[in-house]
């Protein structure tokens, strides 16, 4: 098994990115992303509601205060904090499509004038 020293290398150009390919693969990718997005901000509500930080913090702030303080319980609650991760995945969805998108079209103008970028391969 020796590896031979004079290996094929080939030598291609990127000119063109095709924008649907890119917007369909930047969509996925900014999905998964909000996915991961929206498990993680269950699973660090879950763990400080057990914990139970907020009731602490919700304590220090209303003896700080000396008023009896419940924004931040009524800010941390269940139903608050998913729409608020709700609102950040489509957020993020749309503007990681368009950033994709738009990306694509950045490339493909960019490569028109400059020729591409030159890519070389070789045979392992």
């Amino acid at each position: 098994m020796s590896k031979d020293s004079s290996s094929k290398q080939v030598r291609l150009r990127l000119v063109h990115i095709d924008f649907w390919s890119a917007t369909k693969n930047s969509f996925i990718v900014a999905l998964s992303t909000a996915v991961i997005l929206a498990v993680f901000n269950f699973g660090a509500w879950l763990l400080l509601s057990v914990l139970g930080v907020v009731d602490t913090l919700n304590g220090i702030v209303s003896s700080i205060i000396g008023v009896d303080f419940l924004g931040l319980t009524d800010l941390m609650s269940f139903p608050s904090v998913m729409v608020f991760t709700l609102v950040q995945a489509i957020t993020m969805i749309v503007c990681g499509t368009v950033l994709g998108a738009l990306g694509s079209l950045a490339f493909n103008f960019i490569a028109r004038i400059t020729g591409g970028i030159r890519i070389a391969f070789t045979n392992d």
